[in-house]
């Protein structure tokens, strides 16, 4: 390589070495900013209940597992219909036949191998009214009817949205307040208002549990609706000005 070019690649490379100048007087400049944080809730008397009614049956065969599922889920279905739930308000979540196997035995013989003894059938009917009232009585008729799995009692919103707009204002309040509270505290003053978000997506129902329930008559359950907590939360960004030097 030509000895004047090396020197000038050597020469180029120490150059990029050199100390770096930082502008410090820029970044100084800048005005501090605070950033609150807030968070509001609303309380509102339910209006939505849901809740899960299931059948499960077992039989030597899947026949007639499916044919008593069926008998049993039909009168569910008919009892949900004379107390007053349609059609639109009823949807199934689940249906499943699934075989059962044979458990192995104790010493397990070398060429023991499992087979199919029974069938177990399960079918899940998702219940969402705004007859928030029939709780109780839904719950109480249930395992009369058939159903054998009840669980999923949930009280909650149909529509959460002039809920939901209230805990913003809300939220949006508290972190004003809160922000004119610490700049006082601070000693400083608040400038413009820089950004203003909303955070996650709010609360909903608090759900009311009761899973596998077994009722032995068709008397109505006490059951206590409670209220719905519907939340959110803000955050604000404002500029901070310092006070002005006293003369």
């Amino acid at each position: 390589m030509n000895k004047s070019l090396l020197l000038f690649l050597l020469l180029m490379l120490l150059a990029g070495c050199g100390p770096q100048t930082i502008n410090y007087g820029a970044l100084s400049n800048s005005l501090p900013q605070l950033v609150v944080q807030a968070e509001g809730q609303v309380r509102a008397k339910p209006d939505q209940l849901q809740m899960r009614l299931g059948v499960v049956t077992e039989a030597d065969a899947a026949g007639p597992a499916l044919t008593q599922n069926n008998q049993r889920m039909a009168a569910v279905v008919q009892m949900l219909a004379e107390v007053g739930i349609t059609n639109e308000e009823m949807a199934t979540g689940q249906f499943q036949v699934r075989p059962e196997w044979s458990r192995p035995p104790r010493p397990t013989p070398a060429n023991w191998q499992r087979e199919i003894i029974g069938y177990q059938v399960s079918n899940e009917l998702l219940i969402t009214t705004t007859q928030v009232e029939l709780a109780g009585k839904l719950l109480g008729l249930a395992q009369q009817a058939g159903a054998n799995q009840i669980g999923g009692l949930q009280f909650g919103l149909s529509d959460p949205t002039a809920q939901r707009q209230k805990a913003i204002e809300v939220a949006t309040e508290k972190a004003i307040r809160k922000a004119q509270t610490m700049a006082a505290a601070a000693g400083v003053k608040l400038g413009t208002l820089q950004s203003i978000s909303l955070n996650g997506g709010g609360g909903g129902a608090q759900p009311m549990m009761l899973a596998e329930a077994r009722m032995a008559s068709a008397e109505p359950v006490p059951v206590a609706a409670g209220t719905v907590e519907v939340s959110a939360a803000v955050t604000l960004i404002y500029r901070i000005e310092q006070p002005a030097a006293r003369q």
